[in-house]
């Protein structure tokens, strides 16, 4: 089983309009937010946040960077989450892991924790 983490940010990448490298660290977050987001609804598609809760934390985002969200490939993030879903069914349509936490640490690490879908254990 290949390192969530590792996937996950493939994953936000796709979201990005630059490179991680080039991109806003607020950016990289609101791109593996919306990563998150996706690939809870591809493995669940009732779950993954439909409230669109996540906007909340977009906007906190980008009230720290305004430019953040230009960053992404698109400013219509619900169309970035369906595109990011779609790429998880047809990259990993097998791995039924679903994202608890996932964020960046102050090293600008990727850190993630889940669970196998049914199953309420950390990893």
């Amino acid at each position: 089983m290949l390192k969530l983490s590792k996937l996950i940010l493939d994953l936000a990448e796709e979201a990005l309009a630059q490179p991680t490298d080039k991109s806003s660290r607020e950016s990289v977050a609101a791109a593996l937010l919306l990563a998150h987001v996706a690939w809870n609804r591809a493995v669940d598609p009732f779950g993954g946040d439909q409230a669109g809760h996540y906007r909340k934390v977009l906007r906190a985002l980008e009230a720290e960077n305004p430019k953040c969200l230009r960053e992404l490939k698109n400013r219509d993030c619900e169309t970035l989450i369906q595109d990011l879903a779609r790429l998880k069914a047809a990259r990993y349509p097998k791995d039924d892991r679903i994202i608890r936490v996932c964020g960046l640490t102050t090293e600008n690490n990727v850190h993630v924790e889940w669970h196998h879908r049914g199953i309420e254990g950390m990893n």
